[in-house]
């Protein structure tokens, strides 16, 4: 049987170093159908394009390049759509700080299509520098949005889940984009990803999507992606990735998350409190 092919897009904002090594480990892959697109996000750093294109020479990889940052479904899009043109049956969106070690990775991961028909987004083990996984996730509750004080209680009562489910194979809730597999057929169903978001909260929107349109999310936990610099990455100060966070949660709970409406109605009025809390501070 013809494998199906399968195309990595990697999306570079100011990380050509990061491309360089994630690029390197994908061309180890033993998987034979695979391409790569990297899709350059507006970077500002002087000369990233010009070492970009020397990356991706050496690796085989195609280049594109956005003009405007409009953040990281935006971004993706762009290769994802033009990995679908290409003739891309399933499509791997990894972030350029993540390395794919196993070579058999997404050999392993086309291998188990059949045992499980319904899956649309497809994640493994993500381990972080510490040790910690990231796959698979829950989404939080209700009243976990509403009293979300409780989290940074839990923290620092070391009582936090981490916001994990069960470390088991199988269909699962929510699953990290960092590093995932989508499938072409979900994608174009889907018309792509939401680009109302800037960063953040693309996680449960996308988890939210797939049960939409009548698919699911797998988390395979045989075989691992690492994730290298995760917390390191910065996007502005704490306060205005706080307010960042916030603008999207609240537009996930307008727009996705299902809860009944007295209760939608009271997290809105709770994440807003949130915000305005952090918007003064990032006026400070």
């Amino acid at each position: 049987m013809q494998k199906p092919n399968v195309s990595a897009i990697l999306l570079n904002y100011n990380s050509s170093a990061d491309c360089k090594k994630c690029l390197g480990f994908l061309n180890k892959q033993d998987y034979p159908a695979l391409s790569m697109i990297v899709v350059d996000n507006a970077s500002t750093e002087e000369s990233e394009i010009e070492r970009l294109q020397a990356i991706c020479s050496a690796a085989g990889a195609r280049l594109m390049i956005s003009e405007e940052n409009r953040g990281f479904s935006a971004g993706n899009n762009i290769g994802l759509r033009a990995a679908c043109e290409d003739g891309a049956a399933w499509m791997l969106v990894i972030n350029p700080d993540v390395e794919l070690r196993d070579p058999h990775y997404i050999s392993y991961i086309i291998e188990q299509l059949l045992r499980w028909p319904q899956a649309a987004i497809i994640g493994t083990n993500v381990l972080m520098p510490n040790g910690v996984r990231q796959n698979p996730m829950r989404e939080i509750s209700v009243w976990e949005e509403i009293f979300w004080p409780s989290e940074t209680v839990k923290q620092r009562l070391g009582l936090w889940d981490g916001n994990l489910s069960e470390n088991r194979t199988g269909y699962c809730e929510k699953l990290s984009g960092c590093c995932f597999m989508i499938s072409r057929d979900f994608f174009v169903t889907a018309h792509g990803l939401d680009e109302k978001v800037f960063l953040y909260c693309e996680e449960p929107i996308l988890a939210k999507t797939v049960l939409r349109y009548g698919y699911r999310e797998l988390y395979l936990k045989e075989v691992t992606a690492y994730h290298e610099h995760y917390g390191h990455a910065k996007t502005g100060n704490s306060q205005s990735r706080m307010a960042l966070f916030l603008k999207s949660r609240i537009y996930y709970i307008n727009e996705y998350s299902g809860y009944q409406r007295t209760l939608k109605r009271l997290a809105l009025f709770s994440r807003r409190i949130q915000a305005a809390f952090w918007n003064a501070k990032k006026q400070e």
